[in-house]
């Protein structure tokens, strides 16, 4: 078993990715200038998912099974945040064909 820690790091290997966050966040809450957020989980997700699934693939050159695993998930779920965020096509609705 590998001496590996579950923190991630960015660029310069010296912040942990949950402090890049939480930069990024607060900057996003200061432009907002007092306002609320509206769908801030959501944004985050898809923000943060986006890159991961980018890197995953890449890493695994482009085996979605391979990805799935290495990421803690099921082939399905894997496969329905590729068609969310437009990686595979969706299926072929009715008023396509």
């Amino acid at each position: 078993m590998s001496n590996m820690t579950n923190t991630f790091t960015i660029e310069d290997k010296s912040t942990p990715l949950c402090e890049s966050v939480k930069q990024a966040l607060q900057t996003y809450f200061d432009t907002l200038e007092g306002e609320d957020p509206v769908n801030l989980y959501q944004l985050v997700l898809e923000e943060i998912e986006v890159p991961l699934i980018e890197a995953i693939l890449k890493h695994t050159n482009n085996n979605q099974s391979k990805s799935a695993v290495q990421l803690g998930l099921s082939r399905g779920t894997f496969r329905k945040k590729l068609k969310q965020y437009g990686f595979i096509p969706d299926t072929i609705k009715d008023t396509d064909r």
